[in-house]
């Protein structure tokens, strides 16, 4: 909590998104785990779009929440006190790296009973646009806490 208050305001809500996220990942996951059981007659008609979703939404999550712990590895600070920071265009920088691509396919997914062209070609385009970030977040991560440990 205390390096919650130290933080500038938009890692603030970078972090609170970190976590709401992929609590809404798990809103979305646990209704379509239970209606992909056997009891269940049939799975809901839009059961690919709302995993498709909460795929996304974890990735966002994670993508918040390496912004954030990378800043707090690389500018932690014995002394109480704000984290020092050269400039508000670096945070936002380092989210929108990580967050992307999650953020285009989750677009995507949410429009894609509108756009004009076939829905089963529009997931496919959106599984790989989410495979892609997911293989980003899994590169990006570890690089930026190894190169902010390394520049602290």
């Amino acid at each position: 909590m205390r390096n919650f208050r130290r933080l500038l305001p938009l890692l603030r809500v970078a972090s609170l998104l970190g976590l709401l996220f992929p609590l809404a990942s798990l809103a979305l996951l646990v209704p379509l785990l239970v209606t992909s059981l056997r009891s269940f007659p049939h799975s809901p008609p839009d059961f690919g779009r709302r995993g498709i979703i909460a795929l996304n939404l974890a990735l966002l999550g994670g993508a918040c929440s390496v912004a954030v712990a990378t800043y707090s590895t690389r500018f932690r600070r014995p002394e109480r006190g704000p984290f020092p920071l050269s400039s508000w265009q670096s945070q936002v920088r380092a989210i929108v790296l990580v967050a992307v691509l999650p953020s285009c396919a989750l677009a995507l997914a949410l429009l894609a009973p509108i756009i004009p062209l076939p829905l089963a070609f529009v997931f496919v385009v959106v599984a790989w646009i989410s495979l892609l970030a997911a293989l980003v977040l899994v590169v990006v991560s570890p690089w930026a806490v190894m190169r902010a440990t390394a520049l602290n």
